[in-house]
């Protein structure tokens, strides 16, 4: 009798054990079901820089995922980026692989200066040689978005000695995103071909600086709430993809042109914009036009739906390499990200649409834009044989 209770005292650890073990596989095989999401970091010029990576749901080395970056606006972090977004929950069901870097000091350095009144001199702005196309002028530049502030570093003549000497340097952030991209294709599955960029407000224009001046990575672009400087030099390797999503009341970024407040520099309106783009990809010159209706289906809040007026598409087609350049004109929207989040007045920025959902039309945009493999391209420049 004594021995079988000892028996039974003995068994029962074991058992407990036995069942804590497949608790605990079973519970790290659902983390690894499950999305994802950690910051990580590098250092560029002795400066740690920091970006939250969101893997989907199912995650699987075994294969290969596209992979999209996610800028941030103006004077916002990662962590805005993902919430007035809703890109994760969106990337989870579609199996991307989400990127949102952190600027420094909450701007991109995008590479324009701000216009001097006084000075009657040409603008240029960087960009690199030897690329694909041609185009005049710099990228737009930072400053206290929504409210103003100024370039964050670089800027030359027109100003106080003193005051260019107290500004820090510049981030390098193409160097930043390159170096950011050869860290995660060694630690990730990605697909190569299938990198992309989009990005609100200054996020947008760094998006475009992507595809400016790493197009040999970035397959294709979305900005949201951007448009081009009035002198862009942007000089791609390849022609890249765009799709521009601008409101047609934004009181940041005026859809018709003008001055962009925060970076103090004119800009062309979004139409020209994506001409100008469009010129680069070397498309033909007339858009088709359409519009689309707006969507009906947010279940959340269907007063959101009310009054939702449809979206002008201006579509060039036509041009190398099948690239194209699209522009969706958000009637109504602001500086914001449709179908995004109000992420602060409507004084500031102007209205969220709600009329579009902006993750469904890029996507549905970029997925289909893939860079072309060594194979392919050596197809298309081989000459025909006899």
């Amino acid at each position: 009798m004594i021995s079988e209770r000892l028996r039974t005292k003995a068994v029962l650890p074991l058992f407990y054990i036995h069942a804590a073990v497949i608790c605990l596989l079973s519970l790290l095989t659902v983390m690894r079901s499950h999305a994802q999401e950690t910051q990580e970091k590098i250092d560029i010029d002795n400066v740690s820089r920091t970006f939250i990576l969101h893997l989907p749901q199912g995650y699987n080395d075994q294969q290969r995922y596209p992979l999209v970056i996610l800028l941030h606006g103006q004077n916002q972090d990662a962590d805005d980026m993902g919430r007035l977004t809703h890109f994760s929950q969106f990337a989870e069901k579609n199996g991307i692989i989400a990127v949102y870097p952190n600027a420094t000091r909450g701007q991109w350095n995008i590479g324009v200066h701000p216009e001097q009144p006084s000075s009657g001199m040409g603008r240029r702005g960087g960009g690199r040689r030897g690329g694909w196309g041609g185009g005049g002028g710099g990228y737009p530049g930072g400053g206290g978005y929504p409210s103003g502030g100024g370039y964050p570093g670089g800027q030359r003549g027109g100003q106080n000695p003193d005051e260019t000497k107290s500004r820090p340097e510049p981030a390098d952030d193409v160097a930043f995103l390159n170096q950011m991209l050869d860290q995660l294709m060694l630690k990730y599955s990605i697909d190569s071909h299938r990198i992309y960029a989009t990005g609100l407000g200054d996020g947008g224009f760094m998006a475009m600086r992507a595809g400016c001046n790493m197009a040999d990575r970035v397959a294709a672009i979305a900005p949201v709430s951007a448009s081009l400087p009035k002198a862009m030099i942007c000089l791609p390797s390849r022609p890249v993809p765009a799709l521009f999503i601008d409101g047609t009341e934004d009181p940041v970024v005026p859809y018709n042109g003008g001055t962009y407040k925060p970076g103090k520099f004119p800009v062309l309106s979004a139409e020209e914009s994506a001409k100008s783009w469009a010129k680069f990809d070397r498309c033909e010159e007339k858009p088709a036009q359409d519009k689309l209706p707006p969507m009906v289906n947010n279940k959340d809040d269907k007063n959101k739906d009310k009054g939702a007026k449809e979206t002008k598409t201006f579509t060039f087609s036509g041009c190398h390499d099948n690239a194209q350049v699209v522009l969706y004109a958000v009637k109504d929207g602001g500086n914001t990200w449709p179908g995004g989040e109000q992420y602060t007045t409507e004084k500031e920025v102007g209205k969220v649409s709600y009329a579009l959902n902006a993750n469904e039309s890029i996507w549905n945009f970029l997925n289909t834009k893939k860079i072309a493999t060594e194979t392919q391209s050596e197809q298309k420049s081989a000459p025909e044989q006899k």
